[in-house]
């Protein structure tokens, strides 16, 4: 899965370089052609750093990625649409994997999208509970969900399941970073089709 890379890895204090890089493409959406830049680009530009993937409380990460991964339609549009109407603004970044970054200025969960419609991931940094929260959530969702082998799914997956039904697909946990540095926990779906 190609959601780990849209998180970036920020350890404290090093946020400098991917806000230079954001700043940078700001500004030159801003300023190309002399036209006016979309408002989101604003409203982008004063996020702060450390919450572009903020601390998510367990409640609120896990309820993202059910309010926007499974109960929202799988359609691009249509979650992108969710997200707008969340306050969330998309991150003007072209990723070669198809992968649009949705993020709000407040304690939500960054929100991924593959432009297939395919994959759907929320991303915060590590914080107590999370993880027995959405272990919580798959088996209420997916009752029927039996465990993989997380090498299956990528580098960093740290848990996978395979979740059968209308609304399954594979379920994945990857966590980015270490104990010892701050870390990054996606949680995300991948379907078949």
């Amino acid at each position: 899965m190609a959601f780990g890379a849209a998180t970036g890895h920020r350890h404290r204090g090093g946020g400098v370089a991917r806000l230079a890089v954001l700043a940078a493409v700001l500004l030159l959406a801003a300023c190309a052609g002399g036209a006016k830049a979309a408002p989101e680009i604003h409203e982008l530009a004063n996020i702060d750093d450390w919450n572009l993937v903020p601390k998510s409380s367990p409640a609120r990460f896990v309820a993202g990625f059910e309010r926007f991964c499974l109960d929202t339609p799988p359609l691009p549009a249509t979650v992108a649409a969710a997200l707008r109407g969340a306050d969330y603004v998309p991150v003007p970044e072209r990723r070669a994997d198809g992968v649009t970054t949705f993020v709000v200025d407040d304690s939500r969960p960054m929100v991924m999208l593959l432009a297939n419609g395919r994959g759907c991931a929320v991303a915060a940094e590590s914080r107590s509970g999370q993880t027995e929260r959405l272990r919580a959530m798959v088996g209420r969702r997916f009752p029927e969900a039996t465990s993989i082998d997380p090498a299956l799914v990528g580098r960093n997956t740290e848990t996978a399941w395979l979740a059968p039904g209308p609304n399954g697909g594979i379920v994945f946990v990857q966590r980015l970073g270490t104990p010892s540095t701050p870390s990054r926990l996606i949680l995300g779906i991948w379907r078949a089709s």
